[in-house]
């Protein structure tokens, strides 16, 4: 019984950890809560859905076209809403542009899909391997390894290309970034979009395994908040302990102390890394 609780705990928390790292990233590096990641989200996994009954098109495939819609998405939204109040410095006012935006998308989804749950039927959704005691579907591990994958590779993009390198120093200091020459705006936009193409391909990876519906991206915009803080903001590594942090904690809690407590369970743990490590699990802002 341990082993399959440790096993679905991993499994479900590669998907938290590659879904907290967007928001980490846009909340870190461009100070933008981002309260529309959540519909970011279910957007990437109706559109995953659409492609798979119109196509039959596998969601591990059609992922691809959903990270790129949100990714031109994002760019359209920090360009035309979001960057006029950070270049005058209110910031604090993308908090309620966010909202407003994540009405709007969410009242679009309910028009278009309904509120009522849907589901991706895979040929191969039944089929599992056995590791001891413990069985581990097969569509869960490639979604785990898929993530994996995804997140390793924001990480070079992020420490190895230039453009990374510039997003890391708009993030660690502004002025210096511009005094160099490096386009402040141009750094925040890249990584707004990223953030929610990141959003699109979590989404994805998510329908091919659970049901999902409009509703469901108020937890998801939870769940990123524990994730983002547990990790350290702007933190690719510490999102993606944050995320394991939060499948184990969330899995074991429902088993040993009941599915009542479930969301409770992240909040407090969000509580004691907030008093204990302010700065997350790793202990470093940003990639330092």
């Amino acid at each position: 019984m341990l082993l399959q609780i440790l096993i679905n705990a991993i499994l479900l928390g590669g998907l938290y950890a590659l879904m907290g790292i967007g928001f980490s990233l846009q909340w870190g590096i461009s100070g933008i809560i981002n309260l529309s990641y959540g519909v970011m989200i279910i957007l990437g996994s109706y559109i995953s859905m659409e492609f798979f009954n119109l196509f039959h098109l596998d969601p591990f495939i059609s992922m691809i076209v959903s990270g790129a819609i949100l990714f031109i998405l994002g760019a359209g939204i920090y360009r035309t809403i979001l960057q006029h109040f950070l270049v005058k410095g209110l910031r604090i006012y993308t908090w309620v542009l966010t909202f407003a935006l994540n009405s709007v998308i969410l009242n679009f989804m309910m028009k278009v899909w309904s509120a009522n749950y849907r589901t991706i039927r895979l040929s191969y959704a039944g089929s599992n391997f056995q590791i001891g005691f413990g069985y581990v579907p097969l569509v869960k591990v490639l979604a785990f390894i898929v993530a994996a994958v995804l997140i390793y590779l924001t990480y070079l993009f992020m420490m190895k290309t230039r453009i990374g390198k510039g997003i890391q120093a708009v993030a660690l200091d502004k002025e210096g970034a511009q005094a160099v020459g490096i386009d402040v705006q141009k750094m925040y936009l890249i990584n707004f979009s990223l953030g929610s193409a990141l959003a699109g391909l979590t989404g994805s990876l998510w329908a091919s395994i659970y049901s999902f519906s409009p509703y469901v991206s108020g937890l998801f915009v939870k769940k990123v908040f524990i994730i983002a803080i547990l990790g350290g903001l702007g933190n690719i590594w510490g999102a993606a302990a944050g995320g394991l942090l939060l499948g184990v904690a969330e899995t074991a809690g429902v088993v040993f102390v009941g599915s009542e407590w479930q969301e409770a369970i992240g909040l407090v743990i969000m509580i004691a890394v907030l008093v204990l490590r302010p700065y997350g699990l790793v202990g470093k802002k940003f990639f330092g």
